[in-house]
């Protein structure tokens, strides 16, 4: 979710590997209600994004030599720059992870 300013290139990084969705609040909450699901509640775990990717890439940097004969340059630097941008921007609270629960209405 993003809850924050955020650049054109931040967004490339932290969706470098794979496919993201970044929606603004509220767009979450509204379509999981159309789709005909009950929000029974929601919880903010953006600290424990800053927390995994910041251990991400320190682990990884402390492997650098291990995982560059593995993966070569491009595809250990290219990781790098997602789980900093990850770190930075769940750090700063630009970009939030939400974690949502949900019920099927009944009938």
């Amino acid at each position: 979710m993003i809850t924050g300013p955020v650049t054109n290139d931040e967004l490339a990084l932290r969706s470098s590997i794979g496919l993201f969705l970044f929606a603004p609040p509220g767009i979450n909450e509204r379509l999981i209600e159309q789709a005909g699901f009950h929000l029974v509640r929601q919880e903010d775990v953006t600290s424990n994004a800053a927390l995994v990717s910041g251990r991400w890439h320190r682990a990884r940097e402390a492997q650098r030599a291990s995982l560059l004969e593995t993966e070569g340059e491009a595809r250990f630097e290219g990781l790098q720059r997602f789980f900093g941008a990850v770190h930075r921007l769940t750090t700063e609270r630009r970009l939030s992870r939400i974690v949502y629960l949900v019920e099927k209405r009944a009938g």
